[in-house]
């Protein structure tokens, strides 16, 4: 993707407003095992009312909801859900090359299609072209930022050893539940009736899809994604798959069997720094399954492609440029400039866990690191990488807040030292031993509320 195409892109998209993004129309992510929707992974996912649903089968994507912030956007419009690329627009200049997540969400679909949304009502049943679905909450890994909503494992923490202690912001109250919410229709997803719907969807949307895609959880360990390939063979419709990718030989082996059955497989896995920084920051990590299962996926002609997904706290920030080099490493062996594909997403929730949160002198130095890096290794690297890479260091030098972020310095740095210290314990993993002597450093330097007050 050169960056003229996105240039191209975002002129057709502001044409119809400068808010639009063909995402709300062509993109769903539904998680079924709660029944939940969100047209891509920045805006939080809200419920899909069951009296849509029973009316409608679409409404795991066209939700009343859902409908009323397209006609926003197409009044020109910002959907307050969709701050992230504001956010990000707002922080650079109109002519610096940087492009928000509306600009990368809309150019996978052609001029004709994105246009088409112009003369549509604003509240037609879309049928979308890239649908994301989520089954369940089962997964191995409890990462930092996740929760029992989405992991069966942090469920399994809280539950056995109860709510996080002390937390005071939005973001720190969702380590205080046990997620049992998130599966109401228990692990098999018994008479769960989006699941129900969805299937009957499935058979309408089916032969339009550019993309489906599943999530999770950890989709190898669902047996509703299992019953999925079952259904599937000889599709025309790319298929692709979230994994952590912490499996054995034989899962592997049979997820890659199943990229027969498809137009093409595509892997998305998730990691953003470098050795023991990256078991603090992914609980259940392992280092060396994670590259063994890699390089399995590239050398298997059923796979297209592999796609890393990078996720930015201020947990993984410190090694991230070292986890650059190291992909690009394994790049220069394969002599392939397009292997392994790096994604660059700025986690905002929960608040505590953002970049913001580390003080602005540290974050300069780490944006100079980033850049540093950055520049060695351009020639071995995409245009639209360079261009996300770019976003995190702007943003690291010009951002200290979210737009929905209500929650005070004071708070998160209370909260972030809180969690962290309980969550060590919890993981047996000693924050010293884990992670680099930078965030350490910098770590010492917060202060909970209750040690404000008892010094004042």
């Amino acid at each position: 993707m050169s960056n003229s195409h996105l240039v191209e892109t975002k002129k057709v998209i502001d044409s119809i407003s400068t808010s639009f993004c063909a995402a709300k129309w062509y993109n769903v992510s539904i998680w079924l095992g709660n029944g939940r929707t969100a047209s891509c992974h920045h805006p939080l996912a809200h419920s899909i009312p069951r009296k849509e649903l029973d009316d409608n089968k679409s409404a795991l994507h066209n939700t009343q909801f859902k409908k009323e912030q397209r006609k926003k956007m197409l009044e020109g419009e910002r959907p307050a859900e969709c701050s992230y690329c504001w956010r990000v627009e707002d922080a650079t200049k109109k002519d610096s090359g940087i492009f928000s997540d509306r600009v990368y969400q809309t150019q996978r679909y052609t001029k004709e299609d994105i246009l088409a949304i112009k003369n549509m009502p604003w509240d037609a049943n879309v049928i979308p072209k890239t649908v994301e679905l989520a089954f369940d909450n089962l997964c191995n890994l409890a990462c930092s930022y996740c929760n029992a909503e989405f992991s069966s494992t942090w469920n399994r923490d809280i539950t056995t050893k109860g709510p996080y202690e002390n937390m005071k912001t939005s973001g720190g109250h969702t380590f205080k539940n046990t997620g049992h919410h998130a599966m109401p229709y228990g692990s098999k997803n018994q008479r769960n009736p989006y699941i129900a719907k969805f299937y009957e969807w499935f058979k309408e949307i089916r032969h339009g899809l550019h993309e489906l895609r599943v999530s999770g959880g950890e989709p190898l360990r669902s047996p509703s994604f299992w019953q999925l390939l079952e259904i599937c063979d000889n599709e025309t419709f790319d298929f692709s798959i979230n994994s952590n990718l912490i499996m054995d030989d034989a899962r592997i082996g049979t997820l890659i069997d199943a990229g027969k059955n498809f137009k093409s497989l595509d892997v998305y896995t998730s990691a953003e720094c470098i050795g023991k920084n990256q078991e603090f920051v992914r609980d259940g990590f392992e280092w060396d399954t994670w590259e063994k299962n890699m390089f399995r996926l590239h050398d298997s002609e059923n796979i297209r492609s592999v796609h890393i997904m990078m996720t930015i706290s201020a947990l993984s920030i410190w090694s991230i440029a070292e986890f650059m080099n190291k992909i690009i490493d394994w790049r220069k062996n394969f002599l392939n400039q397009e292997e392994f594909f790096m994604s660059v997403n700025i986690l905002r929730f929960p608040s505590f866990q953002s970049i913001n949160i580390i003080s602005q002198e540290v974050k300069n130095q780490l944006a100079d690191e980033i850049e540093e890096a950055l520049d060695r290794n351009k020639e071995y690297m995409i245009g639209w990488e360079e261009n996300q890479f770019k976003r995190v260091i702007e943003y690291l030098r010009k951002v200290d807040t979210s737009y929905e972020d209500t929650d005070t310095f004071e708070n998160k740095h209370h909260d972030f030292k809180t969690f962290v210290e309980q969550y060590a314990i919890r993981r047996e993993m000693p924050i010293e031993e884990y992670m680099p002597k930078e965030f350490t450093s910098w770590f010492k330097t917060l202060k909970t509320i209750e040690k404000v007050e008892n010094n004042g």
